[in-house]
């Protein structure tokens, strides 16, 4: 698996895992909530369960609302639930453990193309409503998980090293440009922009007046960190970045909405990993493709620790 192909599958995961820990975290305040009330006198007079809810005259229980998140996501959570604790029991069984630096490499990794790491808990928040608490659990679970998996797999320091000659490139990150940048459309117009900003006039004040590109604009025509090899970026304003020092300006460049004057805030050097410091990256990756399915791997352990749901969930 490739840096990209990696990148992809944990955005995956985690758009995954925010579905799931919102319907699990719902869930659960729910059925306190009406653990809590069933603890209560009831009024026979009254619809069961407390209102929550009220719409054009009519009332949302919460009774009601748990029926609706047992319906959406019940057996996925009850699925859930009995994989950690059985996960967990397994864990414990094989005196396996998670350490915290293990954990910061995967967060670390996860964080890989955003501005900061508090940009990246931002991000999940607002996005998905997962804290870093519920990023830093759900991280820590699946390496117990691939631990599990890959527990007795053996694999030879020369497979490894072979690996690493195969996929160098993976291991490469390519310079990196931190951005800002104002288009126009006219070329007259950026240069004359340029001369301007040269000569003192405020760039973040101008991207947000002036700019055309509604994607920058808004934060002051800032785009953030970007690879020297993106794609999804104009291959004239990156080759044009790439000869720039920091905090100079440049352009005018063509782009797709006309042209653009950019700013270089800062600059990020090529790096490339020694084998020494991905070895057990790659350990662990020829080790997981040797391995169960980590999905077969739960079901496995379920059975082991005799995991048996009695209560029927309604289907989604």
């Amino acid at each position: 698996m490739n840096r990209q192909e990696k990148g992809l599958w944990t955005a995956v995961v985690i758009l995954t895992l925010g579905v799931m820990v919102m319907g699990t975290v719902m869930a659960m305040q729910v059925l306190n909530q009406g653990k809590d009330e069933a603890e209560k006198p009831q009024d026979t007079n009254q619809e069961e369960g407390s209102t929550v809810a009220t719409i054009n005259g009519e009332v949302i229980t919460d009774q009601a609302w748990i029926e609706e998140l047992k319906r959406r996501y019940g057996s996925e959570i009850l699925l859930q639930m009995l994989n950690r604790k059985a996960v967990y029991a397994e864990a414990l069984q094989r005196n396996l453990v998670v350490t915290p630096k293990e954990i910061a490499r995967e967060m670390a990794e996860a964080m890989d193309g955003y501005d900061s790491e508090k940009s990246y808990y931002d991000a999940m928040k607002s996005q998905l409503g997962l804290s870093k608490q519920d990023l830093e659990l759900e991280a820590g679970y699946r390496l117990l998980l691939e631990k599990i998996a890959t527990a007795g797999i053996q694999i030879k320091d020369d497979d490894i090293k072979q690996y690493w000659a195969e996929h160098r490139e993976d291991y490469i990150t390519p310079e990196k440009y931190d951005l800002s940048m104002i288009v126009v459309k006219e070329k007259s117009e950026a240069e004359a922009l340029l001369t301007a900003l040269r000569n003192g006039q405020d760039f973040e004040e101008a991207a947000r007046t002036q700019s055309v590109d509604s994607y920058s604009r808004d934060s002051g025509g800032k785009l953030g960190w970007i690879e020297q090899n993106d794609p999804f970026q104009p291959k004239a304003m990156l080759k044009l970045a790439a000869q720039l020092q920091v905090g100079e300006l440049g352009g005018p460049v063509e782009v797709e909405e006309g042209y653009a004057v950019i700013k270089l805030n800062d600059k990020a050097e090529r790096q490339e990993q020694s084998p020494e410091e991905v070895h057990e990256e790659i350990r662990l990756q020829l080790a997981l493709s040797q391995a169960d399915p980590l999905s077969q791997v739960e079901e496995m352990l379920r059975d082991k620790y005799k995991a048996v749901i009695i209560s029927d969930i309604p289907a989604s």
